[in-house]
């Protein structure tokens, strides 16, 4: 047995929850979907010629973040 937990509690708010019938995470803010998407580009979990941006639901009205094509091949 551990002398010390060796579990971290994570705060489900700073992460999101996926409530959508889109199976997107969700988040109550634009600006926890803003903070969300930047770390996502800090971390390069965006497609080439895209942004990730924020993007409020249609179905839940929560706020969702997605790859956006900035950059268009023609």
């Amino acid at each position: 047995m551990a002398s010390q937990k060796t579990r971290q509690r994570v705060d489900q708010r700073a992460i999101g929850f996926r409530r959508c019938t889109t199976q997107k995470v969700g988040y109550r803010t634009h600006d926890e979907a803003l903070d969300a998407a930047e770390l996502m580009m800090q971390k390069g979990l965006v497609r080439p010629g895209c942004h990730i941006t924020p993007y409020q639901c249609d179905k839940c009205s929560e706020w969702h973040v997605a790859n956006r094509v900035i950059v268009w091949k023609g």
